[in-house]
């Protein structure tokens, strides 16, 4: 018979799933062929997947190791057992964005006791996040105010019923819409006594000497 001269054709050209760093990409051939990809962030490509000397119809190449939120060019390669290449045309697929793994940085924290058995702390996050406090009398707190779910950079938490004249622990918590949480460094403040003390000094043994036309001692 005369010498296979007729490289593969290649069809249904697909990149699916697509990740942040991955992409499969599959085709079709009319014939039994090996599997290749080039790829890149232009049509010079620049890179390319091992050779998968594996002859079959249905090619399927997973790439790795690529970066977020990226538009990649690709095109597929396939040779017949006859060694006939055939090099399919530009497709392009874009990576997704990379996955938020970062908690909100928690900053400027403030508490402002009052002396009707309250506290005010207040605190900044750099992205919206979520608002709540843990307190208590030491570092184990023991006491959590009620979660706040709206994401917001400005935080600010009402704390009631406390003890007079007592120093209280306290630390922030701030979870971003992606559900990491960001938690501050442990903080204290004292609340003032109830009513303010008052102790007059006490006068006493007045007397009036020296005593003259404008003068007395």
């Amino acid at each position: 018979p005369p010498a296979d001269v007729t490289p593969p054709v290649v069809s249904v050209v697909a990149s699916s799933p697509v990740t942040y760093n991955s992409a499969v990409i599959t085709w079709n051939t009319n014939e039994p062929a090996d599997s290749q990809v080039d790829y890149g962030t232009t049509i010079s490509y620049g890179s390319q997947s091992a050779l998968n000397s594996s002859l079959v119809t249905n090619h399927s190449v997973s790439l790795f190791g690529l970066t977020p939120n990226t538009l990649y060019h690709f095109r597929v390669r396939s040779r017949d057992a006859a060694l006939n290449p055939t090099v399919s045309s530009d497709f392009t697929f874009t990576t997704l964005l990379a996955p938020d793994t970062t908690p909100p940085v928690i900053s400027n924290i403030t508490a402002l006791a009052n002396t009707t058995g309250g506290a005010v702390i207040s605190w900044t996050t750099n992205e919206l996040s979520d608002t709540q406090v843990e307190y208590g009398f030491s570092t184990s707190y023991g006491s959590t105010s009620v979660l706040d779910s709206l994401p917001v950079t400005a935080h600010g938490v009402s704390l009631v019923n406390l003890t007079a004249n007592s120093t209280y622990h306290y630390r922030t918590r701030s979870r971003d819409v992606a559900g990491n949480l960001g938690m501050s460094p442990d903080q204290t403040f004292i609340t003032p006594p109830s009513t303010p003390i008052s102790n007059p000094p006490v006068i006493s043994a007045v007397t009036v000497t020296n005593i003259t036309s404008n003068s007395a001692l």
